[in-house]
């Protein structure tokens, strides 16, 4: 089903739709025995999981042909949004934010700056094409909101080696002064997931069904998270929006009022 999303939030639905492709796989015997022995049912540990060297590969491989599309949710600040619906989400480049440091803080020691991009040299290698996504937009706003607050991580953390007893100023405030808090919805294509983020969440799918059939819930669910390697295409980007109040965890979790909650796109 190549044209099926998963939606992590939509919980309900992904349980039910496990009938469609592993009925036969879950079978009768094995409900009967995980409802009567009531086990705890982890992802990381599929041992309560009768046949599991067996069941789990064929789940994970059938729930990978089912889901065509994985949605997910990217918290920044952009200056613009007209951009992402016209050349997509680009990958991390390293160069291109080294530079947009130097400007924001082009009344810093030059020195100062130079020493702490040459710190993030590996880093930014490392991280090169990178763009990271949650599967639920509310942790974007409750838990994470400095990605939207503040945009992003590489140049926060740019900004924190900066800062000093000296400095006066967190510096990392500063990148409240550029763009618009938002958070981007994308349908990233199932091919665009690397194998073993597909496969963590096809784990994490398999834990829920168990806990529902064990009627025991563990309580200690984590949404997926993403990390992609390649440009997203502008039409896989489905709507944004500019949350009003974000909660900020650099600010020990305080209310966020979101100045601006429109942008050029949105009018």
């Amino acid at each position: 089903m190549k044209n099926k999303v998963f939606d992590w939030r939509a919980r309900q639905s992904w349980l039910a739709s496990i009938q469609h492709y592993a009925d036969d796989l879950l079978r009768p015997s094995i409900q009967s025995w995980i409802a009567h022995n009531r086990p705890k049912c982890w992802s990381d540990d599929m041992s309560w999981l009768p046949d599991s060297e067996d069941v789990v590969p064929e789940f994970v491989s059938r729930f990978a042909t089912y889901y065509g599309y994985f949605k997910g949710f990217h918290g920044c600040r952009p200056l613009t949004l007209s951009s992402y619906y016209e050349q997509g989400l680009v990958g991390q480049d390293s160069a291109e934010l080294f530079a947009t440091f130097r400007e924001i803080f082009s009344d810093v020691p030059r020195d100062k700056v130079d020493r702490v991009i040459e710190e993030f040299a590996d880093r930014g290698l490392r991280e090169r094409g990178a763009i990271w996504f949650v599967g639920d937009d509310a942790s974007l706003i409750e838990d994470c909101g400095h990605y939207a607050i503040q945009g992003s991580e590489f140049l926060m953390a740019l900004a924190a080696a900066l800062c000093g007893p000296d400095a006066g100023e967190d510096y990392r405030f500063r990148l409240r002064q550029h763009g618009v808090p938002t958070i981007l919805e994308v349908d990233m294509p199932a091919s665009f997931v690397p194998p073993e983020q597909r496969n963590e969440v096809a784990a994490m799918v398999l834990s829920a069904w168990g806990q529902s059939v064990a009627r025991r819930p563990l309580g200690l669910e984590v949404e997926p998270c993403y990390v992609v390697r390649r440009d997203i295409p502008p039409d896989c980007i489905k709507s944004h929006y500019h949350p009003q109040r974000i909660r900020d965890p650099h600010q020990g979790f305080r209310t966020y009022q979101n100045p601006a909650v429109t942008c050029d796109v949105c009018g």
